[in-house]
């Protein structure tokens, strides 16, 4: 009897450090890309300003969030003042890519240069 719980105990310790061990090898690396913002828009559906930066070398781009607070309407001022202070600027993204080919993409930081 003692054997065989020798044997149980051994087995799930060695379970556990693999599984750890595992665990510590997939390390998060963050990204960055510096990219120009090519428009300024306000989306209807959502009710956001949003920020449509140019495409990589690879067609990726970024969609951006400007406002925190989703509006009812568009405020054709407020759009214009917005283009002019980010239209044009180049903005850098640290993210993190996703492990599976389902999760999104998760930005960490966001700088205006």
């Amino acid at each position: 009897m003692k054997k065989i719980t020798t044997v149980l105990m051994v087995l799930i310790l060695s379970l556990m450090v693999t599984s750890s061990a595992f665990a510590n090898g997939n390390e998060i690396v963050s990204k960055q890309a510096t990219m120009k913002i090519e428009k300024v828009y306000y989306m209807k559906g959502s009710g956001y300003y949003l920020a449509h930066t140019t495409k990589d070398q690879e067609g990726h781009f970024w969609v951006l969030q400007v406002t925190d607070i989703a509006t009812m309407k568009e405020d054709k001022s407020f759009t214009r003042l917005l283009r002019k202070q980010y239209q044009g600027k180049r903005v850098m993204v640290t993210y993190i890519e996703p492990v599976d080919s389902d999760e999104e993409v998760e930005i960490l930081n966001i700088k205006l240069k």
